[in-house]
C-alpha cells in the first residue's frame, strides 16, 4: 500500500505546485493588463499563455461586466477551492494508506 500512498502524495504535490503557479500567473496577468507598454512583451505573452490555461474555459461561461473582467477573481476562487479540497484530500488519503 505504500506505493499507492507515495503515488497519491506525489500527485498531490505536483497538483499543488501547478495550482500555485496558476494563481501567481493569473494575478500577474491581471496586473500586467493595466500596463499598456508591455502589451507585446514576450514575458507578458508567456504569463498570459500560462494564465489562459484556467481563464479561457471560464471566459466561455462568465462574460465581462461592462469594462470589468471578473474572470481572474473567479479563477482564483476555483483554484483555491481545488487546492483546499482535492489536494488536501489526496494528502490525507496518502497518509491514511501508509
Amino acid at each position: 500500500m505504500f506505493v499507492i500512498s507515495n503515488l497519491l502524495y506525489a500527485i498531490a504535490v505536483v497538483l499543488q505546485l501547478f495550482i500555485y503557479v496558476e494563481i501567481f500567473a493569473v494575478i500577474l496577468s491581471a496586473l500586467l493588463s493595466w500596463i499598456t507598454p508591455f502589451r507585446y512583451s514576450s514575458f507578458r505573452q508567456f504569463v498570459d499563455a500560462v494564465a489562459n490555461i484556467v481563464l479561457r474555459p471560464l471566459r466561455k461561461f462568465i462574460p465581462p461586466i461592462g469594462p470589468v473582467d471578473i474572470t481572474p477573481m473567479i479563477a482564483i476562487f476555483v483554484l483555491v477551492f481545488l487546492e483546499n479540497f482535492v489536494v488536501r484530500t489526496l494528502f490525507d488519503l496518502a497518509v491514511r494508506l501508509r
